[in-house]
C-alpha cells in the first residue's frame, strides 16, 4: 500500500487526503495548527458567537461538475446543509445602491433597466463570462480529445487568456460606475480589475450568477472536520500541532509534542506554497510569480439579531460610499486601510447557525489589505490601529444601519498579519499567486516538475477560494492515479 503524506490541512490537502484514503491509500496529514481547515475554520467567542473565518459564499456547490463529483464521493451533501441568499450582492456607491440578482438573464435585465444605453455591452458581457465559464469548467477536468481540439472548443478562453478585466470592460462598457458595479466583489479575487485575469473573473462570476453562492450552516469548519473524518474513517491519520521541519524524496521530519519524528513516505502532497515546500527539501528555488494581496477582517457579535432590528437586507453588501468608479477605487487602495471601502456579510440574513442565541447575530467586514500596512508596527500602535479600524468601520456602517454601534457586544480584528501567523502563507495571503492575465491561465497541474513524487494542492494550483482549493484536491488525485 502506497504511503501518502500531506503537508498542511487546508481544503486542498483535506480533499486530496479524503479521496485517496477512500481509494485505499495509507494517508497521513500533518497540520501545524491545532485545528484543520486553513481559512475554512471557525472559532468561538464569549457570548455564544461562532466566528466564521473565511466563508462568505462558495460557488459551484451544486453546479460545478467536478465539485459535485467530489462532494458526492465524500458524502458531503449528506453531512451538512448548504444555504443560499436571495441575491448575489448589493453595492452602495456615492450615487445609490444596486442589488445584483442571481441568474445571467435576471442580472442582464436588471442592469439594462438602469443603464439602457449600455444594453448591448451588458448583454455581451454576461454572454461572454458565461461562455468562458463553461469552457474553464471543462478544462478543470479535461479528456484526451479536449487537448486535440483545444483551438476549436476553447477559442474564447484562448482569445482572452492574456487580457485583464479592465481590458474587456473598456471595450464593452462606457459607463464608469457600471464597471465598478460589475466588480464590487473584486476583493475576493485580487486587489483591482486592471491586474485581474479576465478568465478568472469570468469563471468565478459566471459560476455565482448561474449556480448561486452557498454558506455551510454552522460554519466552514464543519466541512473541514468532515473531510478529516473521512481520512480517519478509511484508516488514515490526521495529526495537528505537527510542524514539518525537513523533507527528502522518501521521508518527512516533523515536530510533534516536543519530539522530532521521521516518517517514510512514497508520495508527498503539499498545501504550502512551492517556495516554502522546496525550502523543506533544501532545493534551490526562487518564486517568480507575485504573491497576491490579503484581506483584513473585523468579526462582530451583536447583542440583537440585525435582521429583526433592520428588516430584510442583503446578505452580502459592499459599501463604497465615497466613490463612483474603479479609478477612485484604485486610489483608495493606496491610502490607509482606515479610508477604504469594505464588504459586509450579515449572517443574520440566512439561517447561518453561528449564534447560540437566535436573538443575537454575527457579521464580518472584509477589506483588501497588504502586509506592509501592519508588519512594522509596535504592539501598542498595532492595537491602536485595529481599534481605530473598528471605530471607522462602525461609523460607516451607521450610515446604513443607524444605531448599530450600540448593538456591538464583541468586535475583533484579524489583519493580514494575523493570517500570516495562523496560515503561514507568504505575505499572509489567502489567495496564492496574484491572478494576473499573464500568470493565471493554464491547464491546472498538481505534480511538481522538479521532484517526481511531490504534488501541490490548494491556492497555488488554480486560485484562492474554497472551490478552487477543493478542485485542486481532485486534480491532484487524478494525477496520482495516473502515475500508480
Amino acid at each position: 500500500m502506497k504511503q501518502i503524506t500531506i503537508i498542511g490541512g487546508g481544503l486542498g490537502g483535506l480533499t486530496s487526503g479524503a479521496l485517496l484514503a477512500k481509494k485505499g491509500y495509507s494517508v497521513t496529514l500533518l497540520e501545524q495548527h491545532t485545528i484543520v481547515g486553513g481559512c475554512a475554520t471557525t472559532f468561538q467567542r464569549k457570548g455564544g458567537f461562532t466566528c466564521e473565518v473565511g466563508l462568505h459564499k462558495m460557488d459551484g456547490v451544486y453546479s460545478d461538475p467536478l465539485i459535485k463529483r467530489i462532494f458526492n464521493e465524500l458524502e458531503v451533501y449528506d453531512s451538512m446543509e448548504f444555504i443560499t441568499s436571495e441575491n448575489f450582492y448589493t453595492i452602495s456607491t456615492k450615487t445609490r445602491s444596486y442589488t445584483l440578482p442571481y441568474g445571467i438573464d435576471n442580472a442582464t435585465e436588471y442592469l439594462t433597466e438602469i443603464f439602457p444605453e449600455e444594453k448591448l455591452g451588458i448583454t455581451n458581457y454576461f454572454k461572454l463570462i458565461s461562455n468562458i465559464g463553461n469552457e474553464i469548467e471543462i478544462l478543470q477536468d479535461p479528456l484526451w480529445y479536449h487537448y486535440a481540439l483545444l483551438p476549436f472548443l476553447f477559442w474564447k478562453t484562448l482569445y482572452y487568456m492574456h487580457t485583464s478585466v479592465m481590458d474587456v470592460l473598456e471595450k464593452l462598457i462606457k459607463n464608469e460606475e457600471l464597471k465598478l458595479i460589475l466588480n464590487a466583489n473584486v476583493q475576493y479575487y485580487n486587489d483591482h480589475p486592471d491586474t485581474l485575469s479576465f478568465i478568472l473573473h469570468a469563471k468565478a462570476q459566471s459560476s455565482y450568477y448561474n449556480g448561486k453562492g452557498w454558506f455551510i450552516k454552522g460554519g466552514s469548519s464543519i466541512l473541514s472536520e468532515h473531510l478529516a473524518s473521512i481520512i480517519v474513517k478509511y484508516g488514515g491519520e490526521v495529526i495537528t500541532s505537527a510542524s514539518v521541519t525537513a523533507c527528502t524524496y522518501n521521508s518527512i521530519k516533523y515536530s510533534y509534542k516536543e519530539h522530532i519524528h521521521t516518517k517514510h513516505t512514497d508520495i508527498i502532497i503539499s498545501n504550502l506554497s512551492p517556495e516554502d515546500t522546496y525550502r523543506l527539501f533544501q532545493y534551490p528555488y526562487k518564486e517568480k510569480k507575485s504573491i497576491s494581496n490579503g484581506l483584513t477582517t473585523i468579526y462582530f457579535g451583536f447583542s440583537k439579531n440585525l435582521k429583526k432590528v433592520y428588516g430584510t437586507r442583503e446578505y452580502t453588501s459592499f459599501f463604497m460610499d465615497n466613490i463612483t468608479n474603479l479609478s477612485q477605487y484604485k486610489e483608495a487602495l493606496k491610502t490607509s486601510i482606515l479610508k477604504r471601502g469594505f464588504g459586509f456579510t450579515d449572517y443574520s440574513q440566512i439561517d447561518s447557525g453561528l449564534t447560540k442565541d437566535p436573538g443575537k447575530s454575527f457579521a464580518v467586514t472584509c477589506t483588501t489589505d497588504y502586509i506592509d500596512e501592519w508588519k512594522d508596527l509596535d504592539a501598542i500602535t498595532y492595537k491602536e490601529k485595529k481599534h481605530a479600524l473598528i471605530e471607522n468601520t462602525l461609523k460607516q456602517l451607521e450610515q446604513h444601519y443607524p444605531g448599530i454601534s450600540k448593538l456591538v457586544e464583541y468586535a475583533e480584528v484579524g489583519t493580514v498579519k494575523t493570517q500570516q501567523r495562523y496560515l503561514k502563507t507568504p505575505n499572509g495571503t489567502a489567495y496564492g499567486y496574484k491572478p494576473t492575465p499573464k500568470s493565471f491561465f493554464h491547464i491546472p497541474r498538481s505534480q511538481s516538475s522538479k521532484i517526481a513524487n511531490l504534488y501541490f494542492v490548494g491556492q497555488w494550483i488554480i486560485a484562492g477560494g474554497f472551490s478552487p482549493a477543493i478542485i485542486s484536491g481532485g486534480i491532484c488525485v487524478k494525477e496520482i492515479n495516473k502515475q500508480l
